[in-house]
Formats: C-alpha cells, sequence, structure tokens
C-alpha cells in the first residue's frame, strides 16, 4: 500500500514512490457503515502534461534565439565588410593588426549566427552525401563558446580520408549537439569542467563516430532505458527526456545503430555507425 507524503496539490496527493494519486468526493449514496474510495494513478498523465509544457517552452526559445541570431547577422555582415576594407588602406602596422583582428573575430562571430540560424530553421528532410567531420566541426563551432567558458577541452581525432556518407546534414547536427550538450551538462555539473573526444573512422562499410565524456558516468540501471521516450536523470524544468530517442529515431531511419557505454565515476562514450553502401 501506498503512504502519502501529505503533500497535496489540485485535489492530488504524491506517495512515498513519487506516484501521483487523486481520491476525488462521492455522493453520500451508501449507508454509514460502508466506505467506497476511488483512487486514480495521475503519475503518467503529469508527466505527459509537463513534457508537453516544456516542449512548447523549448519552441519559444528556439524561435526567439532564431530571432535574435536574425538582428545580429546584419551588423555582422557590415562588421566583416567595413572592416576588410579600412585593412585595405595605408594604416601603420599595429592599426592593421587590429583591425585585421577585428575582421577576423567578425567573421567567427558571423559564422556561429550562420549555424545557429541553419539549426533554428525548419527543413524538410533531404539527404545527400556529405563528409561527416564537416559535419560534426560546425556543431562544435557552434558550441565553442561555451566550451571556453565552461573549461571543458574538445579534442578532435579525425579520419580525413572517410568517405562520405548519405546523410540529412540538419537531422545529424540535431543528433551530435543533443550528445555534446548532454556531455557538457553532465561534466560541468560533476566537476565544472571536462574533456569530450570526438573520433571519427571507417570501419568496414560504416563510418563510425565515438563521443566520449569524462563525465561523472551512467548508472548500469539507467544506461538501458537512455534511449526511451520522456526517460531523464535531470531535474524537472531541465530536460524533456526526448533528446536521446529523437536521435536513436534518426540514426536508426539512416540505416545506422547508436549506442552506448558508460561506468559511473568515469565517463560516457556513445558511438554511432552510418552505412557507406547507400545508394
Amino acid at each position: 500500500m501506498e503512504v502519502c507524503k501529505g503533500i497535496k496539490f489540485s485535489g492530488a496527493w504524491e506517495t512515498m514512490a513519487g506516484k501521483i494519486i487523486e481520491l476525488p468526493k462521492l455522493p453520500n449514496v451508501m449507508s454509514r457503515e460502508d466506505v467506497l474510495i476511488s483512487i486514480s494513478d495521475l503519475t503518467d498523465e503529469r508527466q505527459k502534461q509537463e513534457t508537453m509544457y516544456l516542449t512548447d517552452r523549448l519552441v519559444s526559445v528556439g524561435e526567439m534565439a532564431s530571432g535574435i541570431a536574425h538582428e545580429l547577422n546584419n551588423p555582422l555582415t557590415s562588421v566583416v565588410a567595413l572592416s576588410q576594407i579600412v585593412a585595405g588602406e595605408k594604416l601603420p602596422q599595429n592599426i592593421r593588426e587590429d583591425v585585421q583582428a577585428i575582421n577576423s573575430e567578425a567573421k567567427r562571430a558571423a559564422t556561429v549566427v550562420r549555424n545557429l540560424l541553419s539549426f533554428a530553421r525548419k527543413h524538410v528532410p533531404e539527404r545527400q552525401r556529405m563528409q561527416i567531420n564537416s559535419i560534426i566541426e560546425d556543431v562544435l563551432q557552434l558550441r565553442a563558446y561555451e566550451h571556453k567558458s565552461n573549461q571543458i577541452t574538445a579534442d578532435r581525432i579525425f579520419d580525413n580520408e572517410i568517405p562520405e556518407v548519405m546523410v540529412d546534414y540538419y537531422q545529424m547536427q540535431q543528433v551530435f549537439l543533443n550528445i555534446i550538450l548532454n556531455a557538457e551538462s553532465a561534466m560541468i555539473e560533476a566537476h565544472k569542467r571536462g574533456r569530450l573526444t570526438v573520433i571519427t573512422q571507417r570501419a568496414n562499410n560504416h563510418v563510425r563516430v565515438t563521443l566520449a565524456d569524462d563525465g561523472p558516468g551512467i548508472s548500469r540501471e539507467n544506461l538501458g532505458k537512455i534511449f526511451d521516450p520522456f526517460f531523464t536523470t535531470k531535474e524537472v524544468g531541465k530536460g524533456t527526456g526526448l533528446g536521446l530517442s529523437i536521435c536513436y529515431g534518426i540514426i536508426r531511419n539512416h540505416g545506422g545503430k547508436i549506442s552506448a557505454e558508460s561506468q559511473v565515476d568515469k565517463g560516457t562514450t556513445f558511438t554511432i555507425e552510418l552505412p557507406l553502401n547507400q545508394p
């Protein structure tokens, strides 16, 4: 029998086991000697409602980020163009170097904005042959500022000879971004810094991508559930539990495989394999 904590909200109680139950008022149709109790388990319903609220908030944040990126794009374009013109003038060497630095940093900022815009836009899925290294590099560039701010080192061990694979750029971008964001969150929460290692290589008729972090790891109990929809170990409001299940679906739809290995206190490694023999 479940024991209630005594926490009541909207006519419902949370039990010691974390269940949410409701005891509605019933009409007095029975004799005084009999008591009828009707208990409804609202746990799944409340979790689905919370997920819907979080998803809606994420959509709103995405739209806001897209708007901000658009606003930044025009002035950055002007800074790049004008600094390039000024750098071509006859200037003292020290001033020329400063203008060139402005031009270089403005170009880098413009690249980040462009990547953010491409990720935020809605796209019709379209597969084409692409170099997987370039997709991963775009995502790492998108996260470069956060990595620097949070003392995260991103090591790239890319095989530059691997063949192109038939993929949808934006879907694969979403896969790598989800995994990297999870790794960042885990490493920062565990020790306020971290090391992410990304390896690409050819494995027979597949391209293999390995993403390893040195975060706190995942328990054996939870490791088998991480690709399940709505499963999350994050606090309420910090995750929907949909990210890795979406990654799983995208990779499977591309004819590939995705798996994870982890040890508590030693980090987590995700492995993605994509076939080379797609038409």
